[in-house]
């Protein structure tokens, strides 16, 4: 008898299959109890869902549907639904685990040994709700790799929009042992290492060359490597405009790794699409990001996930000193600029140390708990905002006619307990059912 991972990986791989072969599309109608569209903070009553092949066709009151007969009929009505979650800020090269994070490791495991394990873990991400990510780095474009065979489909799994290769300065936050390696002994033959504009301009360039979607780079230090302070600048304004002119050039967005304030004030300045982390943000800093449209995701979880193991003696005592210091200001930081208007978007750093693939959801109850953030916008964050930072709120993020059918389900009501979206019961990426339990 089959598993039943081992059922929904048939089921999956036959959907694949039978869209790759052109076979019939056939009208699915999703019976809602309780939908949350996330075009805004309504909840509607007994509601229908009609999707033709892997579009939503229409919305409207279940009374209005007429004949049933002629739907195939998912029967959600007593179950919560909303679109599917995005998660702005992962990693498909690692799961967790310190031993992805040792220098051994780092070092010897090969880029398509990445990417076959990494095809698992997104699909931990999907059964999990999230049918969306966006991979924020890989080491030897491992997302790359992920994202194209699930395109083609030769495997299942999430959406996925990814970096390619993380850009840093020389020595930086992402030119660490304590990182993943890029490829072969000598990095800056990878052209991810920076030091300067040109060089920077250089590996924007060959990052789009071999498939990255959008490019990150790294404005700050960080808390995993070893001596410096996550709170120091680490590219210069230069070095991060050039970077950034190479992705408008091409009409691609940013994303930069940013803890400290004058790394945060200088990547906005330069006119990135997004800040991870943004630990040290200020008022001013925040009313900056207001102003200029310029997202944040604040990977809430990273550090809330490495203190819950301290016991396991892993974690050098300079990273635990360093996130105790980020911590001690981020939850804070974060609500002013909730409060301030700042624009949101859910996003974990899923791979940092004790943060697994599939178990995202935690982050929706920090916002709610840590941030003060009302149910409903958290929501929102993970999904219509989400959409928004991607540029792909034309396709995914809500729910309404003319989107893709990205749909999930959960028992409960979120906006009463948010813990109940950590068990998903229903999933539908691309109007097929990977998920009904």
């Amino acid at each position: 008898m089959k598993t039943y991972d081992e059922q929904v990986q048939s089921k999956a791989i036959g959907a694949c299959i039978k869209n790759l072969l052109g076979g019939e599309r056939l009208k699915k109608l999703i019976k809602c109890g309780k939908l949350f569209r996330a075009s805004n903070e309504t909840t509607e009553q007994n509601m229908a869902i009609v999707i033709d092949g892997n579009k939503i066709s229409d919305v409207l009151e279940i009374s209005e549907v007429g004949d049933l007969g002629n739907y195939e009929v998912i029967d959600l009505s007593g179950k919560f639904v909303m679109p599917g979650l995005i998660d702005s800020h992962t990693h498909c090269w690692g799961n967790g685990s310190f031993k992805e994070l040792t220098v051994d490791s780092m070092y010897t495991i090969s880029p398509p040994t990445y990417a076959l394990r990494g095809v698992k873990w997104v699909q931990d991400d999907l059964m999990a709700g999230f049918t969306t990510l966006r991979d924020a780095g890989a080491p030897g474009f491992a997302d790359v790799a992920i994202r194209d065979a699930i395109n083609e489909g030769y495997h299942w799994g999430p959406r996925m929009m990814v970096a390619g290769l993380p850009l840093n300065a020389l020595g930086g936050h992402g030119d660490s042992p304590l990182q993943p390696p890029y490829s072969g002994k000598d990095r800056n033959n990878v052209r991810a290492i920076i030091c300067g504009p040109d060089q920077a301009r250089q590996a924007a360039r060959f990052n789009f060359k071999y498939g990255a979607d959008f490019i990150k780079f790294m404005s700050t230090y960080g808390v995993l490597t070893v001596g410096d302070d996550p709170g120091a600048q680490e590219m210069t304004y230069e070095e991060m405009r050039a970077i950034i002119e190479v992705a408008e050039f091409r009409g691609k967005t940013t994303a930069t790794h940013a803890h400290g304030l004058n790394g945060i004030k200088c990547a906005i300045k330069a006119g990135v699409t997004s800040i991870e982390h943004g630990t040290f943000i200020d008022e001013e800093t925040a009313e900056m990001m207001v102003g200029r449209g310029t997202f944040l995701v604040p990977t809430l979880l990273v550090h809330t996930r490495m203190f819950s193991k301290l016991g396991e003696g892993e974690i050098a005592d300079y990273a635990i000193k360093k996130a105790k210091i980020c911590e001690s200001v981020q939850f804070r930081n974060i609500k002013m600029a909730y409060d301030k208007g700042v624009k949101i978007a859910l996003g974990t750093d899923v791979a940092a140390p004790y943060l697994y693939h599939g178990t995202q959801a935690e982050e929706l109850v920090l916002m709610v708990k840590k941030i003060g953030m009302k149910p409903e916008h958290a929501l929102i964050s993970a999904t219509k905002i989400g959409s928004e930072l991607l540029k792909w709120d034309d396709k995914i993020g809500t729910i309404e006619r003319g989107k893709l059918a990205d749909i999930i389900a959960v028992e409960g009501n979120p906006l009463n307990d948010m813990n109940v979206m950590k068990n998903v019961g229903f999933v539908m990426k691309d109007g097929t059912v990977y998920k009904n339990t």
